[in-house]
């Protein structure tokens, strides 16, 4: 008796370490199997009766003119301009919305004009717990049949990328700027780069892809002081030659852009399941020898603690053999 409940301790203790291995797995399973149908589910379509408000959930921004304009900014909500900060002179920044944004968890579309030599596109409040998908594609300038539409980038950066991105804007008429392709992209100070270093799509007419955040993107300040803020994220339309290699020269010519977004609850396991998975997987190794251990000095002892049975025949001694046969004649 006190061997088979033995036995069931350590089979139960087996299968709570196994079920705490295999529990995010199964959790996450059904949503890795789904992502490819929800993707093509929703064929770049979007529900436009609950479509996301402009300046509410959606803003948008415009670059353009050259370094030589006179720049203003533009507020789009209230429709008054208003004169740029000095800090801010010469970004290009000719429309731009800088309200806070409610966090996007409706679909939306728009569709707009981009100019030569500029840049357009969506500012986002992307948030958890929702996969967004974008579409989008680009036509020729009053969607004229016998002109293609042009090969243009599209990026999606966050805040801080986006500053350094107006910079590059406002320095493309610098006489010494090509002298940036002579060092390499890991060396060069200042630097903007795409959301999670992938999501640049270069020399495109259309393009579809999808994102999720496991994260709120946040920023603070130094060392923790004060108060969080809100890391917007941009959907950039590029129409000029800006600072990457791999970039697409500007178009020479204006075109119109469609831009849709679906949005689609997800399940977000919680940060701390990389822990219990970590630490399970290094539990179970530490705990595996002990068991087998354990149950290998278990086997074949009785409750009295004796030896029943042998796991293997014994040797002949010599107290056990027969007499020796007699020596031949």
């Amino acid at each position: 008796m006190s061997r088979a409940v033995r036995n069931s301790g350590q089979n139960s203790l087996s299968l709570m370490v196994c079920l705490l291995l295999l529990s995010p797995i199964a959790i996450a399973l059904p949503e890795a199997l789904t992502t490819g149908i929800a993707s093509a589910a929703s064929n770049c379509s979007y529900e436009s009766k609950n479509a996301a408000e402009w300046h509410r959930e959606v803003s948008s921004f415009n670059l353009s003119g050259s370094s030589n304009d006179e720049y203003y900014a533009f507020d789009e909500e209230n429709g008054d301009s208003m004169d740029e900060p000095f800090w801010n002179m010469g970004m290009g920044d000719n429309i731009y919305n800088s309200s806070d944004l409610d966090a996007l968890r409706s679909d939306f579309h728009a569709s707009f004009e981009v100019k030569n030599d500029s840049a357009s596109g969506l500012r986002l409040n992307l948030t958890t717990d929702y996969r967004y998908t974008f579409c989008i594609v680009t036509h020729s300038e009053n969607s004229s049949e016998y002109l293609e539409a042009p090969l243009v980038d599209f990026y999606l950066i966050q805040e801080f990328d986006w500053d350094i991105y107006r910079t590059d804007f406002s320095m493309r008429f610098w006489e010494d700027r090509d002298m940036l392709n002579m060092i390499p992209p890991q060396w060069r100070i200042g630097s903007w780069m795409p959301y999670r270093d992938v999501h640049a799509y270069e020399g495109e007419r259309a393009v579809d892809f999808s994102v999720s955040l496991d994260h709120d993107e946040t920023s603070g300040a130094l060392f923790g002081l004060g108060d969080e803020q809100t890391q917007w994220m941009y959907l950039i339309v590029d129409g000029w030659g800006n600072m990457r290699d791999t970039n697409t020269p500007a178009p020479h010519r204006n075109f119109t852009v469609d831009i849709s977004i679906m949005t689609e609850e997800r399940l977000t396991l919680p940060n701390f399941t990389v822990s219990c998975f970590c630490c399970g997987l290094f539990s179970l190794l530490v705990a595996a020898p002990v068991i087998l251990h354990s149950r290998f000095q278990s086997a074949g002892v009785d409750s009295h603690g004796t030896q029943g049975v042998d796991l293997m025949p014994m040797l002949e001694t010599e107290a056990t053999k027969g007499a020796p046969p007699p020596p031949p004649t």
